[in-house]
């Protein structure tokens, strides 16, 4: 179903694109900065099928949301999380229902010295330890949050540990890439980002520990055409690309849960 909802809106894009330029032709995706590894990865075989060219905007999706709102011109949003395209779908920004693309995974990540020796969670709430974390309305670090809200009173876990970890965070960032890149540097003792965000780049500089089970969930993905689109149908078909089989295979790739 899903391919053939793809091949729909390609034959729309066809019909729609008439003789313009091919410059006219593209679209603007604004994305979640933990998506710029697969959306970019997936940019060249969507262009190739369909002859659309695709400018990114990474960062964090309530700083992607902010800039929507006030007007910044876009075809498709891709959130890291369904609050931050809930407020998109509230101001009347989505041309349709969003729709689940992908899921993730939280994980602390620490320098590969691990200089504060922290061997896991519970070790973030160790006096002067540096956390670094995105800001609570970015995505991961409203889901870093609420994991350590969870961990409260569990197993090795003291009953304020959420508030214990909050008063050790050194550095709240504006998006998932700028906490791998602060930990990595040793900028910071631990940091929370989603698994994907270890790429190859940074996997050598960094150790990488799961959540105890149960402690967070799956982050979740979103995307949608945007109603204001300057290419809509190419909004349509770009969309329709990331939930197809193909499309998949790149996030799949890139270490997320395909849909």
């Amino acid at each position: 179903m899903r391919r053939g909802s793809f091949l729909a809106a390609l034959a729309l894009v066809c019909a729609a694109a008439g003789p313009a330029r091919a410059d006219d032709r593209g679209i603007t995706v604004f994305a979640a900065a933990s998506l710029r590894e697969a959306f970019e990865a997936a940019a060249p075989a969507f262009a190739q099928r369909t002859g659309i060219a695709v400018r990114f905007s990474f960062g964090g999706s309530d700083a992607l949301v902010t800039q929507l709102k006030q007007g910044a011109p876009a075809d498709v949003f891709a959130s890291a999380n369904e609050a931050q395209m809930k407020i998109a779908a509230d101001a009347g920004l989505l041309a349709e229902p969003a729709r689940t693309f992908a899921r993730n995974r939280l994980v602390l990540i620490v320098p590969r010295d691990d200089p504060a020796k922290i061997e896991g969670v519970a070790g973030l709430a160790r006096s002067g330890v540096k956390v670094v974390l995105a800001a609570a309305t970015v995505p991961v670090g409203g889901y870093a949050r609420a994991a350590f809200r969870e961990l409260n009173g569990k197993s090795g876990f003291a009953a304020d540990f959420a508030s214990v970890v909050e008063r050790n965070v050194v550095s709240n960032e504006l998006d998932v890439k700028a906490v791998a890149t602060k930990v990595s540097l040793g900028e910071g003792d631990a940091g929370v980002v989603y698994a994907t965000d270890v790429t190859p780049a940074l996997a050598p500089k960094l150790r990488v520990f799961p959540f105890p089970p149960g402690a967070s969930p799956d982050a979740i993905y979103p995307i949608a055409a945007l109603k204001a689109a300057p290419n809509a149908a190419g909004a349509r078909a770009f969309v329709e690309f990331i939930l197809s089989k193909d499309g998949q295979a790149f996030l799949r790739a890139r270490g997320f849960i395909a849909t």
